[in-house]
């Protein structure tokens, strides 16, 4: 499996990781079930796009090695600008015609990046 891959969903695991955190440590209501709401979004968004990967190489993901590699950002929405930064490099590594299934579900990540990004400035 190429390493982009690997690393790439080491990275969206570390956002679940820290979505999670956030969702437990918030003391707002709303932050709480927002960050929840994403949580859930994105874990959909990391299976796809490995499942994808493992479609295109014909291969299994290997067991030891999802090693999350946890962001930088402590809040919701710096997490999110965080995300959408890894999102669009990964993107510029997907240039091959055969990527076009990877570049669609980097687009409904981003997609959804900027639906809660708007969503957590709603009181």
């Amino acid at each position: 499996m190429k390493k982009e891959y690997i690393d790439f969903v080491c990275a969206l695991h570390g956002y679940l990781i820290r979505s999670k955190e956030i969702h437990w440590n918030t003391n707002s209501n709303a932050e709480h079930l927002l960050s929840d709401d994403f949580h859930a979004d994105l874990l959909e968004c990391e299976d796809k796009f490995m499942e994808c990967c493992m479609g295109m190489e014909g291969k299994h993901f290997q067991l030891g090695k999802l090693l999350p590699m946890v962001p930088n950002a402590e809040a919701f929405i710096p997490m999110l600008k965080e995300l959408e930064r890894d999102i669009l490099d990964m993107k510029k590594k997907c240039t091959a015609p055969t990527d076009g299934g990877l570049n669609n579900i980097l687009d409904d990540m981003l997609e959804c990046v900027n639906k809660y990004k708007y969503r957590a400035t709603q009181k």
